[in-house]
């Protein structure tokens, strides 16, 4: 008989977990296409919202205190509690009360790193703002050639002249103010210093908000690699740039030719005439939406291709028998050799080789085929731009696959019946562009349904707020994402519209992977680091 027994053991005490910590949502909020001279998107400059990390925190918080009044009820059911107020965008503020209007690197950075901005750019570069007091060893992260640096002008000014004044009230003694004189000259300012550290550390910076000439000017510039211009703001455009260009650049080691110009950058370039304006002054790229109002120089070359497509696309709106595509796919060469490119690569999943047209058609389906067609709509078969880098393609693509997406967010549909219609509301957009009619003419030979036709001219319904939400984030107009996300459509939120944007990115990406490298759609060089 044992003397002593086993001593059972009890099962660790486990202090009670508390409710679980809510991650940041994505900051980003949408990026503006900027395009050289050849048409090609050779970047986008990015735009974040700012307050995500704080709302985090306020939601963590929150939770906390709503942790601790369960457990107060527990204790004693008829305890008197104080709920805490909800935490939504609209509320959020900070310790001060004031609204939340920065965005810190830290919440680009995460963004950037977790959740694909990064990969969402492919080969283009990705501008994204930063502040004078952001210029520091935590900048060290980025990616210092995939993404360009933007400060303001007057952020730099201001920078240096509170060193000045700073400087000027340290030498109150006769001899320090004797040996601040006796100097070779006066000391390079500090901000000078951190941008030519990491300039020589090979990032590459974009000064902002210079409209003439000023003091100091020569010392600047040259740190910079590139210049936005405003030039609705610029009195004299032509001295500016010819100016500006006049600067020489310091040799840059990890440069290919380091006797390169400063680039300059047009920026709000709306419409035709601004971008023929910017182009005429030398400016070697531009940014903004100019591209998607009919200007007969920046047209597509459209003729009897295009219409054909449009017979097709027309045709398979309206359900058509196999035999009757089938012929309208043969007279549409460029949709006949795509399609028997998805076809092939479709058919090594569902092992079915297409022999001809009306396999391929069997293999992809109506649907692939049509969205094909609406994506060959926008793409110019003689450009010699690659699909991902064709500036219309791009913004009506990923608007269509964005609304697509989104609306799986409004319930049931949010009444829409299909999420296909929301794809095809984006996808239909901007066919005036393409036209010479009015959008609501050129939309009734399609046969659609009513509520498509007024989304797309009078922005009216579901259809028409998801399209209004998609045009906000194109142009990171924050505030009407806010309060079409907080009222039309309730159940959307902005880290919805963030992460969706985003995903759409990587179907369109998808979409365009199909184009063969020969003949109609020749591929233009990669982007490079430069603009030119």
């Amino acid at each position: 008989m044992a003397l002593f027994k086993k001593k059972a053991q009890s099962a660790p005490i486990q202090a009670p977990r508390g409710p679980e910590k809510i991650a940041p949502e994505n900051p980003y909020l949408g990026r503006e296409p900027i395009i050289n001279r050849e048409q090609a998107i050779i970047g986008y400059e990015l735009f974040f919202r700012p307050g995500t990390t704080l709302k985090a925190k306020r939601l963590n918080d929150r939770a906390e205190v709503l942790a601790q009044i369960a457990k107060r009820l527990a204790d004693d059911p008829k305890a008197e509690v104080s709920y805490p107020e909800e935490v939504t965008d609209v509320n959020l503020r900070d310790d001060d009360g004031k609204e939340v209007t920065q965005v810190t690197l830290s919440e680009i950075f995460y963004s950037l790193k977790t959740k694909g901005v990064t990969q969402s750019l492919g080969q283009h570069l990705g501008f994204i703002n930063i502040r004078a007091d952001q210029l520091g060893d935590e900048l060290r992260g980025f990616p210092a050639m995939k993404f360009p640096l933007q400060i303001d002008l007057a952020e730099i000014l201001g920078a240096i002249d509170a060193e000045a004044k700073q400087t000027e009230e340290t030498a109150q003694a006769s001899e320090a103010k004797k040996e601040l004189d006796d100097a070779e000259g006066p000391p390079v300012p500090e901000i000078l210093q951190k941008l030519e550290r990491l300039r020589s550390a090979g990032y590459k910076f974009v000064l902002t908000g210079l409209t003439e000439v000023v003091d100091g000017i020569d010392d600047i510039l040259p740190k910079f690699r590139y210049v936005k211009l405003d030039l609705q703001k610029v009195a004299k455009p032509f001295s500016l740039i010819d100016y500006c260009k006049g600067i020489p650049l310091p040799r840059d080691e990890k440069s290919k030719d380091g006797s390169k110009v400063l680039q300059i950058i047009a920026t709000n370039v709306h419409v035709p005439e601004d971008f023929h304006q910017a182009r005429d002054l030398g400016c070697d790229a531009f940014q903004g939406f100019y591209f998607v109002k009919p200007d007969p120089e920046l047209s597509l070359h459209r003729g009897e291709e295009y219409r054909k497509l449009l017979q097709l696309l027309t045709l398979l709106l309206s359900s058509p028998e196999l035999k009757d595509l089938v012929a309208s796919i043969e007279a549409n060469p460029v949709v006949a050799k795509h399609l028997m490119v998805i076809a092939e690569i479709d058919s090594r999943r569902k092992r079915e080789k297409p022999e001809n047209i009306r396999d391929a058609a069997v293999i992809s389906g109506i649907k692939r085929i049509t969205r094909w067609t609406q994506l060959l709509l926008y793409a110019d078969a003689k450009a010699k731009v690659a699909l991902d880098a064709t500036p219309l393609l791009q913004l009506v693509c990923v608007r269509a696959f964005f609304m697509e997406s989104l609306s799986t967010k409004l319930g049931a549909g949010g009444g829409l019946g299909s999420t296909d219609l929301a794809f095809l509301v984006g996808g239909l957009s901007l066919i005036d562009n393409l036209f010479d009619e009015p959008a609501r003419e050129l939309l009734s030979h399609f046969n659609l349904p009513g509520v498509v036709v007024d989304a797309i001219v009078d922005r009216s319904g579901i259809l028409g707020q998801l399209l209004s939400l998609a045009e906000a984030a194109e142009v990171g107009d924050l505030e009407k994402c806010r309060h079409l996300c907080s009222d039309e459509l309730k159940t959307v939120t902005l880290d919805d519209v963030a992460q969706d944007s985003l995903l759409a990115i990587k179907n369109f990406v998808s979409q365009t992977q199909f184009a063969p490298e020969e003949d109609v759609w020749e591929s233009a060089n990669s982007a490079d680091e430069e603009l030119a």
